[in-house]
């Protein structure tokens, strides 16, 4: 396991950078090899800040010896800010949310992603954060909109075909999410439908902790298939960040206890994603340092589909940050064709040499979605 650490993982910052994310995440000493050329502490923040997983490489750089470390202190001082603004806001949020959860009173809800995930971090106030996400059954969509529209400082637009309604409560983001839809395939998106309708059947939902109140989660199970079809959907249609792919990798090792295994392929199964989950377990190991025995259903890292991942993640960027999406004055259709080959079909042919079969399953699917919002003229 330790050679699949660090064997392929790039040269220069990009070891660097593997390394300490790494020794952060399971409190590891970062491998010296890899910087015995030097360190270029500013491309290496860049990189950490693209992934938005700077806390976590700062602590990793907490465990270099002190020869590895700048002559010059104040080189260090962006990773130092970051770790310190992350604290702050994260408690800001954990203190935030039950007050969410005390406006949607008796209206069926959970917290997902975000700080529900934070918890299982080696150090929740490590996980760099982001918006708050609570998760409702269609049903009851209507009514927390209704809820929490009132008291929202802005109301963005809504997505409403896919019943996703973002707020503003200052600099506090707040999205409303009645679907789990990934806008792939409609069949996935039917039974990912049908398996968010069976997690408000039961009476209950775990807790977390957040501060000296509890809210209420998914069950792990449901959990562990929805953090990975959410990282899922924006690896493939727009970018992700490594942030995601641990908040994945972290729930799962957690909470693998409670995740029967038997269950869990027989749903990746029937959603046709368990090749997927099965090539990114490897990727988890290779690029990432999880050790197999902490993940549910793992093979073996294959090398060349996690450098085609790697290079993939680093390209796109966050979200898809780093592709240009202007067009100037072109028209409205000359647009959208653009958009479709630049954004849809090409990504699609790039996953083919990793994940054929998916590739070729989510093109056909996007373009059915698209041609339905093409009649709309969205």
């Amino acid at each position: 396991m330790e050679g699949n650490r660090d064997s392929r993982v790039g040269q220069g910052t990009d070891s660097q950078f593997f390394a300490l994310l790494r020794a952060g995440l399971w409190n590891e000493v970062p491998a010296r090899d890899c910087f015995t050329s030097g360190t270029d502490w500013e491309a290496l923040y860049r990189l950490a800040a693209a992934q938005t997983v700077v806390p976590l490489v700062t602590d990793g750089i907490n465990r270099l010896p002190r020869e590895l470390l700048p002559a010059e202190p104040e080189r260090l001082d962006p990773f130092i800010g970051s770790l310190m603004s992350t604290a702050k806001r994260n408690r800001r949020l954990d203190a935030f949310i039950p007050k969410l959860f005390t406006e949607i009173g008796d209206i069926p809800a959970v917290l997902v992603k975000g700080q529900s995930l934070a918890v299982d971090y080696p150090d929740p106030e490590r996980r760099q954060p982001g918006d708050i996400d609570l998760l409702v059954p269609p049903s009851s969509y209507e009514a927390a909109k209704a809820a929490l529209l009132p008291k929202a400082t802005e109301v963005e637009e809504e997505a409403a075909g896919i019943l996703h309604q973002p707020l503003l409560f200052h600099s506090i983001e707040v999205e409303i999410h009645g679907s789990i839809s990934t806008l792939l395939s409609r069949k996935l998106d039917r039974k990912l439908a049908a398996l968010l309708e069976e997690q408000f059947d039961g009476p209950t939902h775990p807790e977390v902790a957040l501060g000296e109140a509890r809210v209420p989660v998914p069950e792990a199970g449901f959990n562990a298939v929805y953090i990975f079809v959410h990282f899922l959907k924006h690896y493939w249609s727009g970018g992700v960040g490594l942030r995601q792919v641990i908040d994945w990798i972290i729930f799962v090792s957690v909470h693998k206890r409670d995740i029967h295994p038997v269950l869990l392929e027989i749903q990746l199964k029937d959603l046709g994603l368990l090749d997927l989950w099965k090539v990114f377990t490897g990727f988890a190991q290779e690029y990432l340092g999880c050790p197999m025995e902490k993940l549910p259903l793992a093979t073996a890292p294959d090398s060349r589909k996690n450098d085609r991942i790697w290079r993939y993640i680093r390209r796109r960027g966050n979200f898809g940050k780093n592709v240009d999406r202007t067009r100037g004055k072109e028209s409205w259709l000359v647009r959208k064709v653009h958009s479709f080959w630049r954004l849809v079909l090409a990504d699609r042919l790039r996953h083919f040499p990793v994940f054929p079969k998916e590739s070729l399953r989510f093109l056909i699917g996007s373009f059915g979605y698209g041609l339905q919002r093409l009649a709309k003229g969205e």
